[in-house]
Parts: structure tokens; C-alpha cells; sequence
């Protein structure tokens, strides 16, 4: 008797919170179609035609999402699992991270294809510079739940370890040991770093660029003391978020960094017959995306606008500056704008959305620098590596 007991009273506790969660959520503006479609449909005989449009209109909201994710919650879980293979973990500190790098990816191939490309590039005098960017999980004092492994961090340092001797390598990685929420480097809500992460991380770079291959450093651009921040209370809800909704997450402040020094550049990517032009506010970052459209929004790209890729931004101030190819990932969305700081052309080049041809064309710009930047998420896709996929 006593065994049946329990059970049926947290069945009765979740169905209960369920039901008060769905009425929460229904109370708010951007769900109230939910509720006139279930109204509609109480007065509509065609009952296919009304489920159809309740269904529709609970998954544009993402209701489900919301209540399942409030259960896990309440549940305690710090696994949530995810029908289309995101999972997301609640780390220690509780932030949240995808849980997909439980299988390590031996590196051989992609050192490789690094190896190769350094060789060619020196054929033209074009130095390469292989970087890795941290995650959440830098931290040392961040733990995984219990019997979730993550191999990130083991294959950014297996690749690292080929490369000794071979390629040029930055790791950014000790910089970011103490990146718990206090400090707001990383978004506690999504895989990427905030701006104040990008900028450190900047900085980390610089250094390395003025003392390896002589480039100026404008330390003034890197300091934090030198922007305007503006913050925006609970207005993200990033990558990991969406995938378990806002009660199991919460949501992220979003701050935006303003330059308080002077700043003018031109900004052109795939798709733009006209460049932008202006100050960094105006060139470099893209106000349509502060909403707090949850689901379909992205805070993230307010910096860059998204994954390109192909793009060149023109430091006005410094055109005879240095000039730098950066092959990406989706962190040097916020990276980018204070790299073109330092430099005087910056092109960036994200494999995913790039048709082909790098090689031909890393030579016909001869730039001073190849920097290929990833966070240490990105090692187990071959696809980031494919530097010598031909022109479609």
C-alpha cells in the first residue's frame, strides 16, 4: 500500500503543476491565441480543423516546452534530454551546457588538415595562428551532473599536443578558469561567452599577436573602462534555454558595450549590396535583435548580426592597419567587433556557410595573419576543419 502511495501523489503534484503552469502561460500576451483557439474550437463542430489550430498555435508558443521543462525542475533533474539530440545539463555552478560531448574524437585528422594548411600558407609568406577559446566548463571548479562525461576540454588539448611544434597555437583556455556567473563571461543560459568574455578574450589575443607577430596593441579598446555598458534585464534566453524553457532556465541580462573612444568602419557580408557604415554602435552591431522574443530570437548576434560566411569589416580609423583572415566559429560573433579595433581589415570566414575555394583566396588577399579561432566545443566536427573544400 505504502509503495503506491508515493507515487501517486507525485503524479497528482506534477499533473496539478502542470495544469497551473498551462494557466500561467496562458496568461501571458504571447499565448493568449492558445487560449481563443481552444474557445473556438468549443463552439466549432469540426474538431480536426480546431485541433490542427490549437497544436499550431501551443507549439509557436512553446507551452509544452515551458511546462516539461518546470517539471524537470521540480523534479531535481540536472539532465534534461532532448528529442532532437541536444541534451542539456545543469552544471554545479547552475548554468546550463549541451551534453553532447560524451564520446571523445581522436584529432589526428583535423591537426592534419591544420598542418597542411599552415604549409601552404607559408609557401606564400601568410603566417597561421590556431587558437583555442574556452567553454563554461574551464572552469575547474564546474562539474558535469554525476555520470555525464564531457571530452571538450580532453580534445581541445589532444589537438593542441599534435600541433606542438608544427602550427603556431594560442590557448585562451587560462584565462577564463574563474568564469563562474559572478563574473559574467559566459551566458548562463547559452554555449556562448557574453561581450565582456569576447573582450578578454580579445585581449588574450592581442598580446599574443604584438608579441609573436609585432602587431600594435590599442590597449585603451581593450579595457573594460572604455565602454558605456547598458543592460537589459532578463531579456535573453539563449541556445540551452530554448531547448528546456524559461522555468527550468530563467532567463540572461543582456549588456550592450558602447566604445566611449572614437570609432568608424564599414561592414559588408554575404547578402549586402550596400555596406553599413559608422561607429562601432552603428556599423558593427544590430539593435533589431534586443527583443525578448524568446524562442525565435537571438540577443547573441546583436554583435556582427550572425554566422557568415564570408564577411570584411574596414577599420576607417586605421585602414593601413594590419590585415587578418579569421576562420570562425559562432563565438567570434562577439569577438569580431573588437578585433576590427586592432587591426585594419578583418576578414571572417565561417566554413558552414562558405562555398569553398579558401586556399585560392587566403593567397590572392596575402594577409598578414590566418587566425582560426574555435571554442573547444567545435573539435569533433570535421566540418570546421575542411579548409580545402573546392568552389561550388
Amino acid at each position: 500500500m505504502r509503495k503506491t502511495v508515493f507515487p501517486c501523489l507525485m503524479i497528482a503534484f506534477v499533473l496539478l503543476m502542470s495544469l497551473l503552469l498551462g494557466i500561467n502561460a496562458l496568461s501571458d500576451a504571447g499565448v493568449r491565441g492558445t487560449a481563443g483557439a481552444v474557445v473556438k474550437g468549443l463552439r466549432d463542430p469540426d474538431i480536426t480543423a480546431w485541433e490542427t489550430e490549437v497544436n499550431g498555435t501551443l507549439d509557436k508558443n512553446h507551452v509544452f516546452i515551458n511546462i516539461f521543462g518546470a517539471i524537470q525542475r521540480l523534479l531535481g533533474k540536472r539532465l534534461v534530454e532532448d528529442p532532437a539530440g541536444y541534451p542539456v545539463a545543469r552544471l554545479s555552478n547552475g548554468q546550463l551546457t549541451f551534453a553532447g560531448n560524451d564520446v571523445t574524437v581522436d584529432q589526428a585528422d583535423n591537426a592534419a588538415s591544420l598542418e597542411r594548411l599552415s604549409r601552404e600558407l607559408s609557401q606564400s609568406d601568410i603566417p597561421l595562428l590556431f587558437a583555442v577559446a574556452p567553454t563554461k566548463l574551464t572552469n575547474p571548479a564546474v562539474e558535469m551532473p554525476s555520470g555525464v562525461a564531457d571530452y571538450a576540454n580532453v580534445m581541445a588539448d589532444d589537438l593542441l599536443a599534435r600541433l606542438q611544434g608544427k602550427v603556431d597555437t594560442l590557448d585562451l583556455r587560462p584565462a577564463f578558469v574563474d568564469c563562474g556567473p559572478e563574473n559574467r563571461y559566459f551566458f548562463n543560459t547559452d554555449h556562448h561567452w557574453t561581450a565582456q568574455g569576447a573582450l578578454l578574450g580579445c585581449g588574450v589575443l592581442m598580446e599574443e599577436l604584438g608579441g609573436k607577430f609585432g602587431f600594435p596593441v590599442d590597449r585603451e579598446a581593450l579595457d573594460p573602462a572604455s565602454y558605456n555598458v547598458t543592460t537589459y534585464p532578463g531579456l535573453f534566453l539563449g541556445s540551452q534555454g530554448k531547448r528546456v524553457g524559461l522555468y527550468y532556465a530563467g532567463r540572461d541580462d543582456f549588456d550592450v558595450l558602447s566604445p566611449k573612444f572614437e570609432t568608424s568602419f564599414s561592414y559588408t557580408y554575404d547578402g549586402l549590396e550596400t555596406p553599413r557604415a559608422g561607429t562601432f554602435d552603428e556599423a558593427l552591431c544590430f539593435s533589431q535583435w534586443l527583443n525578448d522574443d524568446y524562442f525565435n530570437g537571438n540577443c547573441y548576434i546583436y554583435y556582427s548580426g550572425g554566422d557568415w560566411g564570408r564577411a570584411e569589416i574596414v577599420n576607417l580609423l586605421n585602414p593601413d592597419g594590419p590585415t587578418v583572415v579569421l576562420i570562425r566559429d559562432s563565438l567570434s560573433c562577439a569577438l569580431a567587433p573588437f578585433l576590427a579595433e586592432q587591426v585594419g581589415r578583418l576578414i571572417t570566414i565561417d566554413l558552414r556557410a562558405y562555398p569553398g575555394g579558401l586556399t585560392e583566396e587566403l593567397r590572392a588577399l596575402s594577409p598578414d595573419l590566418v587566425l582560426v579561432l574555435y571554442g573547444a566545443n567545435c573539435y569533433k566536427s570535421a566540418e570546421s576543419f575542411d579548409f580545402f573544400k573546392l568552389p561550388q
